[in-house]
């Protein structure tokens, strides 16, 4: 019987060894894991469709990221859904760092209307950082009455105004209506399905102006096919020439800055020494001599750049507040 112990102690000891020496090596594993990050490729997942704006941006910032960096990263389209579909394929995916997805204000709206019951941009990612901005303009044709910012709102004052823009319940709804209630007039938004429809309406005299990118205006203002009236910003944009007698929201005297950006996330919960390896790649490409031709040839530089972890987490949570309140003021949200 003494025997029989003896043997069963001998046998729970070797077995205790091997269990811990396998949580030692699981332990090993993981750390040498997050040591060597990254060892193999980084998808980043772009969530609209191949030849938008945001495709464009992150394939160059993917090439720029490889070319700068120790791994491969790898641009994944994942459209559907104002995206969506890309930010749910991304939180389907292990928390390991592999993954990182493209955002814009898009998510954040889906958000504030609750597009998605299953999960949430700022519940469920983390802010690794914002790369770009875009600044809107509203802007007429050539042959319109409305010739300055002045005509503007008096038109929008005494009979209100037609505004071309792309998307019912999007970005370009949003800021329209912030910059309603801000100059106090009325405003008619005329949702299209792309910007090319944008301009031709406007160019066509369907809409009283349109609100675009200014990126996306600036050919058409230096052609003199359109006039810009206001920028949606706090700064003048002294870089381009055509722009510079264009005023601000802020020298009227309007809080209206919204604009689109983009900027990347990653899944809650990857290792601390993963999360701080890719922002810091991630900065890394901004700071390269091939993005800043990039944005510059591209006007994404005469905007907002680069925002780290915790400043992009400020912005997000401000514009979520903002957006929040415009929602409200749409009658889209209770």
């Amino acid at each position: 019987m003494i025997k029989k112990k003896a043997i069963l102690i001998v046998l729970l000891s070797v077995l205790l060894v091997s269990c811990s020496a396998k949580g030692d090596s699981k332990n090993n594993d993981k750390k040498n894991s997050v040591e060597n990050f990254p060892n193999k490729t980084v998808n980043v997942i772009i969530p609209f469709g191949e030849g938008s704006a945001s495709d464009a941006f992150v394939r160059q910032y993917s090439q720029i990221l490889s070319e700068h960096s120790n791994a491969n990263f790898q641009p994944i389209n994942k459209d559907g859904s104002s995206g969506l579909l890309g930010m749910l394929h991304t939180y389907q995916q292990k928390n390991d760092g592999y993954n990182i997805l493209e955002i814009t204000p898009s998510q954040v709206i889906a958000d504030n209307l609750d597009k998605s019951k299953d999960i949430k941009l700022l519940d469920d990612f983390e802010p690794l950082a914002q790369i770009q901005s875009d600044i809107y303009v509203l802007s007429v044709s050539k042959d319109s009455p409305i010739k300055d910012y002045d005509d503007l709102i008096a038109k929008g004052k005494k009979g209100g105004i037609t505004v071309g823009g792309a998307s019912s319940t999007g970005l370009d709804d949003f800021a329209t209506s912030n910059f309603e209630k801000e100059a106090n007039i009325n405003t008619n938004f005329i949702p299209y399905s792309s910007g090319s429809e944008v301009k031709a309406a406007a160019l066509g005299g369907e809409v009283d102006v349109y609100l675009d990118k200014v990126v996306n205006v600036v050919d058409y203002v230096k052609s003199k096919k359109v006039r810009s009236l206001i920028i949606f910003n706090n700064e003048r944009i002294n870089k381009i020439d055509e722009f510079k007698k264009t005023p601000t929201t802020k020298e009227k005297g309007l809080n209206v800055d919204i604009g689109s950006w983009r900027g990347f996330v990653i899944k809650k919960g990857a290792p601390k020494e993963v999360k701080e390896q890719l922002s810091k790649q991630l900065k890394n490409a901004y700071e390269t001599e091939e993005y800043k031709k990039y944005s510059e040839d591209n006007l994404v530089d005469i905007g907002e750049g680069y925002l780290g972890p915790d400043k992009f987490e400020k912005k997000l949570d401000k514009e979520y507040k903002k957006f929040d309140e415009i929602a409200k003021d749409l009658d889209i949200k209770q």
